[in-house]
């Protein structure tokens, strides 16, 4: 392991089936020597990003928890999700979740999510779970914000196993990005329809889609338009609203800059 690695592939196996381990545990996971781990692990917990349990164990320390707080207060995506997901909600006439996802490696990861309190199904779109890059509306439109050399790049470097054709793959992508919408269903959850709108600030360098996730029900189509529409018109306030924010940061910067040079 090098670099920040040693330390990522360390916290990575720390997850919900498995919240507690030990450093054999982790030795063994890994295939690295205890003794290298015993002296990571202590850079670890001395960081507060591991804290020392029961029987020898560790799990995720409080610094996670006061990271999340910063990204909440700071990120342009997150405070969108607070601001526009609950309205957008109160806009579709059946049950929905609402999620904003962003590119995240190879993945996309939600970060904001709304839920309606009759909405009783199970989506795997969970907040900080990482999803498939080719599968579904969010993360397709989340792909259609993106230069198409960087598609292909990606594209070629997936390992997911999913068959791809590139040709058509970025064919598809490109009438997403033409209509602002794209609709799946029973791509990731049996069940489920995901209609989806890209979200892009190239200000901020964002990649992100704005979902509304339902059941398969023949009412779907009597509301499908007005569920279009709402998602679209979201997406474009989200759009501003992030561009306003990055225009905020710069000229608080410049304030900042003429203060230090006077």
């Amino acid at each position: 392991m090098m670099g920040i690695t040693r330390y990522t592939r360390i916290l990575a196996l720390f997850d919900q089936a498995k919240p507690a381990w030990t450093v054999a545990e982790i030795s063994e996971a890994l295939d690295t020597s205890a003794s290298t781990l015993y002296r990571l692990i202590r850079e670890l917990v001395a960081e507060e990003l591991l804290e020392s349990t029961v029987e020898s164990r560790y799990r995720l320390g409080p610094l996670f928890v006061d990271y999340y707080r910063r990204v909440r207060l700071t990120d342009p995506l997150v405070l969108s999700g607070e601001k526009f997901l609950r309205p957008l909600l109160q806009q579709i006439p059946c049950p929905a979740t609402t999620i904003l996802a962003r590119l995240y490696g190879k993945t996309v990861m939600c970060v904001a999510e709304e839920r309606a309190s009759d909405a009783y199904f199970t989506t795997s779109y969970e907040l900080g779970r990482p999803m498939p890059l080719l599968r579904g509306a969010t993360s397709k439109a989340v792909l259609s914000t993106m230069p198409k050399r960087q598609i292909m790049s990606m594209v070629a470097k997936d390992d997911s196993g999913t068959e791809i054709d590139p040709k058509a793959l970025y064919a598809e992508l490109v009438q997403i990005r033409k209509v602002g919408i794209c609709e799946t269903r029973g791509h990731v959850d049996k069940g489920l329809i995901g209609i989806a709108a890209p979200v892009r600030s190239s200000e901020l360098g964002i990649n992100a889609s704005l979902s509304a996730i339902i059941e398969q029900h023949e009412t779907y189509e009597k509301y499908r338009a007005d569920i279009y529409a709402a998602l679209t018109a979201t997406a474009r306030l989200i759009e501003g609203f992030m561009d306003d924010m990055s225009k905020s940061v710069l000229l608080a910067a410049g304030a900042e800059t003429s203060i230090t040079t006077d």
